[in-house]
């Protein structure tokens, strides 16, 4: 296994955006971000703990770099209103002139059924649909800075749970039956074949795209009150910590080694291949024309759109 600590880039003057980033995966992310000296763009839902987790990661990052200022920026969104996330794209594409690193973290495992302010099963919004209409959405300032630097990432945090998932196309938002595992297993298989074809179309754009296990992480994720939630914080002290997972996800973002490396599944920071669904091309077509069409996309063209969009 590759050491994740080892020979990573030197992040100063590089712009990343960290979704989920007041607790958890995310915020160990963007904090070994900051201290790499990049501007940290956190987008956390609740305000309050966003500000508290801002002011741990920004003392972080003057400690490491003390002549910098202000080197963390809070962005407050709730990533399963469509709404909230456009405005969220907006907000970025007009303060930020450069997108080094999107990292698309945030997720949620839910015990009972729940549909968003659009309509929408949550997990599928925000595990999936939140992460596929914010690329979009800042895809222009990812295209510009890989063609000002060389390159801009991609990542997105899934999950080894999407294995023996498919995408169930008849009943996409739940409405017959919700299983939380299904539910949540269908949208960490969307993001792997979410990356896939994202990778495809940005092929020649200097954008790298690849989605990552970081591996079994205690967070908040497991913080409902069902039976599944309930176990899996009885086996939590398996689990690694959030500084652990986050380091796959560093690697991705910072690493040399990867700098070439787009439309792959990483365990950790290994590639591995993913469940044979994964590969489905005619899935991945589908799902990117489903996921057009429940974020508005299919209605108007994204700002700077994918190349080779249909």
């Amino acid at each position: 296994m590759v050491d994740p600590r080892s020979a990573l880039n030197d992040m100063s003057n590089t712009v990343c955006v960290v979704t989920g980033a007041n607790s958890g995966i995310g915020k160990a992310t963007a904090k070994e971000l900051a201290r790499l000296g990049a501007h940290v763009v956190m987008v956390c839902r609740d305000e309050r703990r966003g500000r508290d987790a801002q002011a741990e990661i920004r003392a972080a990052a003057e400690l490491a770099h003390p002549s910098r200022s202000d080197p963390v920026d809070l962005r407050i969104a709730d990533l399963a209103v469509q709404e909230e996330v456009y405005h969220l794209g907006e907000t970025i594409r007009a303060e930020y002139d450069r997108l080094d690193v999107l990292v698309n973290n945030a997720g949620v495992f839910l015990d009972t059924r729940h549909e968003t302010a659009d309509g929408i099963e949550a997990t599928l919004a925000i595990n999936h649909l939140a992460p596929f209409l914010l690329t979009h959405l800042v895809l222009p300032r990812l295209r510009d800075t890989a063609g000002r630097v060389g390159q801009s990432r991609i990542i997105t945090v899934s999950s080894r749970a999407h294995r023996g998932a498919r995408i169930d196309f008849d009943d996409l938002n739940a409405e017959a039956s919700y299983n939380p595992f299904q539910a949540y297993a269908q949208s960490k298989l969307a993001n792997i074949l979410f990356t896939h074809e994202l990778s495809r179309r940005l092929q020649d754009d200097g954008v790298v795209a690849n989605a990552v296990h970081p591996g079994v992480v205690k967070t908040n994720i497991w913080r409902g009150t069902g039976w599944m939630s309930r176990i899996a914080r009885l086996f939590s002290w398996f689990y690694k910590r959030p500084e652990e997972g986050a380091q796959s996800v560093v690697y991705l973002a910072a690493s040399p080694e990867v700098s070439d490396v787009t439309g792959q599944y990483f365990q950790e920071t290994e590639v591995v291949n993913p469940s044979p669904e994964a590969y489905d091309e005619k899935t991945e077509t589908r799902l990117w024309r489903v996921s057009r069409a429940l974020t508005g996309l299919a209605e108007t063209d994204p700002p700077g759109p994918v190349q080779g969009e249909e």
